[in-house]
């Protein structure tokens, strides 16, 4: 298990919060979803989580992800 560190561009109110939280929340392996304006933290299962996937469910909900860094 891993910590994702998410930089995310275009957030800006509660709602966007609770838009990312969702779609992270449905990622396979992703577990521990914490979301603020800006940022999300994630655990991750090495075998299962994908950064494409995580990286392109961000994006069609209407963000852009800057960078992801693993821990």
């Amino acid at each position: 298990m891993k910590t994702m560190a998410i930089d995310i561009k275009g957030m800006t109110c509660g709602g966007c919060v609770v838009a990312v939280r969702n779609v992270l929340s449905r990622q396979a392996g992703v577990s521990n979803v914490h979301v603020e304006v800006g940022t999300a933290k994630v655990d991750v299962d090495d075998a299962s989580a994908r950064e494409a996937a995580i990286r392109e469910a961000i994006t069609k909900a209407g963000f852009e992800v800057s960078a992801i860094e693993a821990s």
